[in-house]
This record gives C-alpha cells, structure tokens and sequence, in this order.
C-alpha cells in the first residue's frame, strides 16, 4: 500500500466537515449539458505533443460555488484550470473517469469521498491512457477533499509508472491549498521530479485565466509555434485580393475584441450583427432552465433571431468574409444564422472564428457552410477568451487567401 489512512485521521475528518479551512468535503462540479463534457472526455489523448499531458479529476455535484462559468460555460473548477494549462502548453489531455460514476448530489458525494478515504480505496478508473510512455511532463489536477487529493488519484498513481517524468501538480480548493498533497506524491512517485506546482482557490478561479498562463508559461514548456512560411505570396493580403469585411456577433465583449484584432491585421471593415431584441444578462443565464438562451437552446424553432440589420452595403466589393461568434452547445451562436441565410456567399472565400473557454471550433463552420450553401468556407479557428492581439494576428498572417 502506498498510503495508510489510520482510522483516528478519518474521524478526524468526519468531524471537520465544518471546518473547511483545513479539511474539505468535495466541492467542485461540471455542467449537465456544457458541451465541454464531450470535448475534453476523451479515454486515450491524441499523441500530438509527445512531451506534455495534462491530467485531472474533476467531479459534478450541486453546489454553486464548485463551478466557474466562462463565456456562458459552466466549467468545473479543476476542470476550467485543465482547459487553461492545456492551451498555454500544448499538450494532450485526459479526463480521470470512475469506472462507477460518482453522485452528484453533495452530500452524497461528501459522504462517498469520506468512506473512500476511511477504507483506502482504489476506485478504479474508467479508461487508461496507451501512449502514457511517451510524455516527459506530466500535469496532474485535483479538487481539495478533506485536505486530500480524491482517492481515484491514488489509483491513477498506482496504474502508471512515473520514473524519469516530470509532475506538476495543480488543485483547486477552499482554504486549504495543497495541503499535504505534494508531499504525497513526492512518496507516491519517488523516481520522478515533482514540481512545487499550483493551487487556487474556488473564490478566485473566476478570474484566474492570467494567473494561470503566466505560471505555466513561467515552467518553460510552451511548445515553440512554427513561424509562418514569409516566402508565400499568399499569406499576406494584397491590394489584388480585394476587400475584407470581418462579421461578428459578440455576447459578452470576447468575440468582439478577437474581430477588432482581425480588422485591424486586414485592414478591414467591421459589421456587428445587433439583435431587435437584444439579449440581457438574465436572458444568457445557461445555469437557469428558464432563461431565453436556455429556451431556445432546447427548442430550435425559437432560434430564429432578428437582427437590426442582416445584409451589408456594397456587399459585392468583399472578397474575404471572416465570420465570428461564441461557442454555445458546441455550434455556433444562432444569432449569426439569420446574417448566413441572408446572404449569397458565391464568389467569395469566408473564414469562421470563434470565441469559447473550453470547446473548440467543433462543427459550427461546417454547419454554416451547409446553411449558406454558397462560398469557399476555410476551416476556421477558436481563440480562448482573452486571446492577445498578437496571437489572432498571427493566426490572419498564416492565412492562404
């Protein structure tokens, strides 16, 4: 056994239960129907950075303050940390599973993550990850339970062997930090290097994207971008590939920025899509069933938006079109669909963006494509909320037009 929990200790626990600033019952959840849950689940990641891995555990229960919401996805706060680490760094990523789910009722949980911890259990793990050999840098995430990392932890200590990797610990928490799991895993895992790594608290994960990119970016393991190839014609705009108009449509401010960003790089013309019936903060509340977006989300026939104004002057002198909106249920914001249906595409090459905390691009410009049924879509690209300018800007520079 590489850890024993004497009975005395998980009394102790029990009786802290109150006490949260040192020992804490598990607080941490995911959305029901957040698109990010099928995104980030994945049972074996892609080996497509063969040094970095981020792993983390993250457990749905119903407690407001276990989530974080970015860009109206609510996220689990170990969950939102992962989805952070695993863009500044470039790396795969692997959601720990319980072979037998978990509650997601919090006391039933709490009562679960103590019994666990009273017997030293070894939950076993749902999936397992076949090319664990190849990465160097192992990040390893966890909640804060009862001032332990959560028993299925051990067990995914247990299944693989570390020696000659490097771990980087991050937790999330309410109060009590990393407690003594460092340590732990110092034991755990005595031939591999492991790292002081980071913790944040579940009052301030909100608000952390920053914090959380400067101390990964602070590690030295960011993969180093290839630079775009200057030598072709076509990366840069020119005066023969006509005009570039940049259509957006922004909920929250992300969106808009990534389309000054882009304007700005093409010298382009911007045009906001602004909805008759513009939607407030209550209207794109996703935790309330009974909100607008809510609605429309569960019945497609009211997603028929109408926009002040859906087509554009001088339409004919645009050549290029990007196109962007948020992420919302894995496709793109339906606002953006009445601009789509409105126009006549013929002619012209249209680049989709989008903005999310988590989902990827996904299948949304391929939707749009199908819907305009005109034009030669690209792929496309998803910035993360607070992307810097100099970030789309390359992305605009790497662009074949």
């Amino acid at each position: 056994m590489k850890k024993i929990i004497s009975l005395f200790m998980a009394l102790a626990m029990v009786l802290s239960l109150a006490a949260c600033s040192t020992n804490e019952p598990p607080n941490e959840s995911t959305p029901e129907e957040s698109s990010s849950q099928t995104n980030e689940s994945t049972p074996a990641p892609s080996n497509t950075n063969e040094k970095n891995l981020v792993v983390y555990f993250s457990m749905p229960d119903n407690v407001d303050d276990s989530t974080v919401v970015i860009d109206g996805e609510t996220l689990g706060n170990t969950q939102y940390m992962a989805y952070v680490i695993q863009e500044t760094v470039g790396a795969d990523i692997f959601r720990i599973e319980p072979e037998t789910p978990y509650p997601t009722d919090h006391d039933e949980l709490v009562d679960l993550a103590s019994e666990e911890q009273s017997d030293n259990a070894r939950p076993a793990i749902k999936d397992t990850i076949d090319n664990f050999d190849t990465y160097e840098n192992i990040f390893v995430g966890y909640p804060n339970w009862w001032g332990d990392m959560p028993m299925i932890l051990y067990s995914f200590f247990d299944e693989y062997d570390f020696s000659g990797k490097t771990i980087i610990p991050f937790n999330t928490h309410g109060g009590s930090g990393f407690s003594g799991t460092i340590s732990t895993i110092k034991e755990l895992e005595p031939n591999a290097e492991v790292l002081d790594g980071k913790s944040i608290s579940r009052n301030d994960i909100q608000d952390a994207e920053q914090e959380i990119i400067d101390w990964v970016n602070s590690l030295g393991l960011t993969e180093t971008e290839e630079q775009p190839d200057s030598s072709a014609e076509a990366q840069q705009p020119t005066d023969e590939a006509g005009k570039t108009l940049v259509v957006y449509y922004s909920a929250t401010g992300n969106t808009e920025n990534v389309a000054n960003y882009i304007a700005a790089a093409t010298d382009g013309d911007l045009f906001e899509l602004e909805l008759a019936e513009p939607y407030s903060d209550a209207d794109l509340n996703w935790t309330d069933d009974n909100s607008r977006v809510v609605r429309e989300h569960d019945n497609p026939d009211e997603r028929d938006i109408a926009l002040v104004k859906s087509t554009v002057e001088n339409w004919d002198e645009y050549d290029t079109i990007f196109i962007g909106y948020p992420i919302w249920w894995g496709i793109a914001a339906w606002p953006v669909d009445g601009f789509i249906e409105a126009n006549d595409f013929t002619g012209k090459t249209v680049i989709p963006f989008a903005t999310s905390s988590s989902s990827g691009l996904g299948e949304s410009g391929e939707l749009l494509a199908e819907m305009a049924g005109t034009g030669d879509w690209l792929t496309g690209e998803r910035f993360r909320s607070g992307v810097s300018e100099s970030d789309v800007t390359a992305w605009v520079e790497s662009l074949e037009r």
